[in-house]
């Protein structure tokens, strides 16, 4: 009899693997993380350095160190400047990072993650107008005090912005988030953690609204971990790694993969 239930519990054990691993697979089948991936900066870590794997940006380290499998930004003055950057014609597609920030400033501050846009900052807009297109933590004043994560486009050069939503919700120092950020022909959208963004708020612009790089007024400066606030240069505090970037909108699935396998 225990011989007969101990085979009985193998057997059940060894369907579920199998189910398992079926499930798997039909979950993973037709996903093609690599197409329309246009850029892909990540730590090598075989020389420590920070590459594009698609092999289209050069990088240029300005004093980031590494941290384990990512980059680490002190929010002192160190940051990454890209060069030899081209996406005037990219009008819709995704972005996917994942992020670490240490310290979230509550007063008259932000944490910039991605910068697109104009070298010089604003000087009419105490805010982070940069005629382009920022990703950041925190907005104070314009939210008091808040520590929100943002996207953010300045289509209309050194004014409010055109577009805009935030997660509505505060992010959490010292863990790692992994935001995608998608814009379609006639809608847009964000996921954070594997799963979209339902609660986020609009400040500027709404869900159908189609606005990306080639929106950007100014394609002078590309940098992660740097940006502006008042006019004031702002870094990043914390970890920043596996940045991405497809010139076109990835579904669920591919999102899934990539926050499950954290790519």
């Amino acid at each position: 009899m225990k011989r007969h239930l101990v085979f009985s519990l193998l057997v059940l054990i060894f369907i579920s693997f199998m189910f398992g691993n079926i499930t798997s697979a039909k979950q993973t089948e037709g996903i093609d993380i690599k197409k329309g991936l246009t850029t892909y900066l990540k730590l090598d870590q075989n020389i420590s350095q920070i590459i594009d794997s698609v092999g289209k940006i050069e990088i240029e380290n300005k004093g980031t160190t590494v941290k384990n499998d990512s980059i680490k930004f002190d929010g002192q003055n160190d940051y990454i400047n890209l060069k030899n950057f081209n996406f005037k014609n990219l009008g819709q597609g995704t972005i996917s990072l994942w992020f670490k920030v240490e310290d979230i400033p509550t007063e008259d501050a932000i944490r910039p993650i991605l910068y697109y846009g104009a070298k010089d900052p604003c000087l009419n807009m105490p805010d982070a107008s940069n005629q382009g297109l920022i990703i950041e933590v925190a907005h104070d004043p314009m939210h008091f005090r808040s520590e929100n994560l943002y996207f953010t486009i300045f289509a209309d050069g050194c004014k409010y912005p055109s577009f805009c939503f935030d997660s509505k919700t505060p992010m959490e120092e010292n863990v790692w988030y992994h935001f995608v950020a998608i814009v379609s022909e006639d809608y847009n959208t964000g996921y954070l953690n594997g799963q979209e963004m339902t609660n986020r708020r609009y400040n500027f612009g709404n869900s159908n609204d189609s606005e990306f790089f080639e929106d950007a007024v100014k394609d002078e400066a590309f940098w992660i971990g740097k940006g502006y606030w008042d006019a004031k240069e702002m870094f990043f505090k914390g970890n920043i790694k596996n940045i991405r970037i497809y010139d076109r909108p990835i579904n669920e699935d591919e999102i899934e993969y990539l926050y499950q396998n954290q790519l």
